[in-house]
């Protein structure tokens, strides 16, 4: 057990597009920054071989940047990397410089003073729990450490012990059932149709209709003749394919996030009569908007046009002799919440659709929660009810952490660094069920 009762509790919640840290108690977190980095390999040569004519095959050292100047920087050579994959962490290395991030460069504060509240994916493994703890308390010698549930911690910010939460933000979109404080495993669905998959979309649409999206970071202004300026590319051969994707995808992310809203129809085409809406890219263009402002969210709810494009690229797969796994295919989220109910004891289903939370930056577009109603009441005769007052949605992750840490009573739930020294691995399952 820890009694750390002077000390505030870091709480960390690492998104796939956005990681946020802050302190126990506090309304809103201090810090966030991407969860993309940029790396950049040093030690290689084009030889391959050191200066002093022998062969080189030491790794190459690295070096990170984070937080979003660090990334958006036009630095030679800099890939951009994201540590986590389907929600799950991928890359250790990156992983820790996201931490070391938050606490030296972000929080300014050192570990070792501090116990540390980690929020988690729902669907996270066993083996990555107990390696994040090892790191916790190798590595960083935290006094104490938690990890907790996405799912449970939306609940607690919305001050409740039962609820069905559905979670879409950048990489992934998940539907969890929790009751009584903890989830229910056997109702857990999840997708990576989610924030990035919709920016990539559009990205294929207007790449389509021949629009050229020119971030501000591969563009400047030059003057044609006195006082008559002009716009046009950097010419800089060092620039990665990575790095220049990432600016790329984060100005249509930004098109996405400011024009785009939720229809309250199914019933979409190309001919629809949709008042366009004016959008001025970097490169001073103006851009009109029509129906497509209703159709990339519409693939939420709708994935067929997404079913479509796996199934020619799954039967092009199955034409080649190499074996490739297929993708399978996506749920509207109507139906994901369907059937995570349908997974979840019969006695609690009441509950759960009564108390629906929903969280993520994917739902703060307009009309999101009134389709959601409709499209649920239409396939399913539990009549959903939205938790009202759910003002921070992308942050209720990183608020359920900061209540759930300061309250007194939780500090008998801290895995302390002597437990650890003790129990070792199994502990982590044991506290942190």
């Amino acid at each position: 057990m820890y009694s750390g009762d002077d000390v505030s509790a870091i709480v960390i919640d690492v998104g796939t597009f956005s990681t946020k840290g802050g302190y126990a108690g506090e309304d809103s977190p201090k810090a966030v920054f991407p969860t993309d980095i940029g790396v950049v390999y040093k030690g290689e040569n084009e030889t391959g071989y050191s200066e002093m004519g022998e062969k080189d095959e030491s790794e190459p050292k690295r070096t990170y940047y984070c937080g979003t100047n660090g990334i958006t920087y036009r630095r030679p050579h800099m890939e951009i990397i994201n540590p986590l994959s389907d929600g799950l962490i991928k890359n250790w290395d990156a992983m820790e410089q996201i931490w070391n991030h938050t606490f030296y460069e972000r929080l300014h504060i050192n570990p070792i003073e501090h116990p540390i509240l980690l929020a988690e994916p729902t669907y996270n493994t066993r083996a990555i729990r107990e390696k994040v703890t090892e790191i916790m308390f190798e590595k960083y010698h935290a006094p104490a450490l938690f990890i907790a549930k996405n799912a449970v911690l939306s609940s607690f910010a919305s001050s409740k012990a039962s609820s069905l939460v559905l979670d879409s933000g950048g990489g992934m979109t998940s539907v969890t059932p929790v009751f009584e404080g903890f989830v229910v495993k056997n109702g857990i669905i999840k997708s990576n149709l989610a924030g990035n998959r919709l920016t990539e979309e559009y990205y294929r649409i207007l790449s389509s209709k021949n629009i050229t999206v020119n971030p501000t970071s591969l563009i400047k202004k030059v003057e044609i003749k006195t006082g008559e300026f002009g716009i046009t590319p950097y010419n800089i051969p060092t620039l990665t394919e990575s790095y220049k994707r990432y600016v790329t995808l984060e100005t249509i992310r930004d098109l996405k996030e400011t024009s785009c809203r939720v229809s309250d129809t199914k019933d979409l085409g190309e001919d629809i009569n949709i008042a366009q809406v004016p959008y001025e890219l970097p490169d001073g263009n103006l851009l009109e908007i029509g129906s497509d402002r209703f159709q990339i969210p519409e693939l939420l709810f709708n994935p067929t046009p997404l079913n479509e494009q796996i199934l020619n690229n799954n039967n092009a797969n199955g034409e080649t002799t190499t074996p490739v796994v297929q993708q399978p295919q996506y749920q509207g989220l109507a139906r994901m919440i369907i059937e995570s109910l349908e997974k979840s004891d019969t006695d609690i289903r009441k509950e759960l659709i009564s108390n629906l939370i929903i969280t993520g930056g994917n739902t703060l577009f307009a009309g999101f929660q009134e389709r959601l109603v409709r499209d649920i009441s239409e396939i399913s005769y539990n009549k959903p009810k939205i938790v009202a007052n759910q003002t921070e949605k992308k942050n209720s992750v990183w608020i359920g952490g900061s209540v759930l840490g300061s309250l007194g009573t939780f500090q008998q739930m801290w895995m302390s660094k002597s437990e650890w020294e003790e129990f070792g691995r199994p502990l982590v399952e044991k506290k942190c069920p």
